[in-house]
C-alpha cells in the first residue's frame, strides 16, 4: 500500500492524516524518544485506529462522502466552541492524535487496536500477583486518555459543545 497523506481535498487513496514531517515535529516539540521502526506504517495504522475508534463522534459528514478514503475532511463540522471547521481542513487535533497513536504503534506494533478475547464468561484473570476483573459492561477496547483529551474539542458529546436545546415552558 502506498503512503498517501490526506491534504484536505478528500483524497481517494489517502492512508494517513499526518506526514512524516508532521510526526517528526510532534515528537521533537514534546521531547519524546522514538522507537526505531517504520514511521509510515505506524502513521497508517494510527489513522485507521483513529477513524475506527472515533468516526461516529466526529462532527459533520465526509466532504466527498464515500468517495474519500478517510473520515476527514468533513463538511458542516464545528468544534465544541462553535467554530466552523473548513470543509478542506484537517484539524490540528486530528494530526496530533494521529502522531500520538503512531508513537504508540512504533513502541509496540499492533498495541493500539489489539484483538481481545476475554473468554466469553471469564470474569477474573489472575497471574501471580496481577489480577484483572472485568465488569459486566467493560469494553474490550483500549481507552486512550491522552488521545481523548487531544480530540475533546472535536468530538460530539465531549462536554464542551451544545448538544441540545432546553425549552422552559
Amino acid at each position: 500500500m502506498a503512503f498517501v497523506v490526506e491534504d484536505g481535498t478528500g483524497v481517494a487513496g489517502a492512508t494517513s492524516y499526518a506526514s512524516e514531517d508532521d510526526f517528526d515535529t510532534y515528537v521533537e516539540d514534546r521531547n519524546y524518544t522514538v522507537t526505531v521502526g517504520d514511521t509510515e506504517t505506524a502513521l497508517v495504522r494510527a489513522t485507521q485506529v483513529l477513524d475506527a475508534t472515533y468516526r461516529k463522534r466526529f462532527p459533520g459528514t465526509r466532504t466527498n462522502g464515500r468517495d474519500q478514503n478517510l473520515e476527514w475532511p468533513r463538511a458542516n463540522a464545528t468544534d465544541d466552541a462553535g467554530n466552523v471547521i473548513a470543509a478542506d481542513e484537517i484539524p490540528v487535533e486530528i494530526i496530533d492524535a494521529t502522531c500520538e497513536l503512531a508513537l504508540r504503534e512504533l513502541a509496540s506494533p499492533g498495541s493500539t487496536m489489539p484483538d481481545i478475547d476475554r473468554g466469553g464468561q471469564a470474569k477474573r484473570l489472575k497471574a501471580g500477583s496481577v489480577e484483572i476483573d472485568y465488569g459486566a459492561n467493560a469494553t474490550p477496547f483500549a481507552v486512550f486518555s491522552l488521545i481523548d483529551g487531544i480530540l475533546d474539542g472535536l468530538l460530539a458529546g465531549s462536554g464542551g459543545g451544545l448538544q441540545g436545546t432546553a425549552v422552559r415552558g
